[in-house]
């Protein structure tokens, strides 16, 4: 993987993060606008989304703080954290519609 590659990824975990936590803000935001009965769910949920952000940072930091070597490794393992946390995302805006 080219240099190049490399930065364009790390841009694009980046822009992902910054895409979270606007999405985050957003549904904290919102979050007296449910039932009481559905505000700790609620809440868990926004927890649950800020330590999967979290763990994609992580794996940001890994990505570029790694060599030649671990890149593939790393980028798989990135690749698989946005896609867990966009479906952990998409459950909880379809849940609380």
């Amino acid at each position: 993987m080219s240099s190049e590659e490399r930065k364009a990824f790390i841009e694009r975990l980046k822009s992902h993060l910054d895409e979270l936590d606007e999405k985050i803000d957003e549904f904290q935001g919102r979050a007296e606008e449910v039932s009481s009965k559905s505000r700790e769910e609620y809440h868990e949920r926004i927890a649950e989304m800020r330590s999967r952000r979290k763990d994609l940072a992580n794996k940001l930091d890994e990505v570029r703080a790694g060599g030649e070597l671990q890149w593939n490794k790393l980028k798989r393992e990135a690749e698989y954290t946005w896609d867990a946390l966009q479906n952990s995302f998409n459950y909880f805006k379809s849940h609380f519609k």
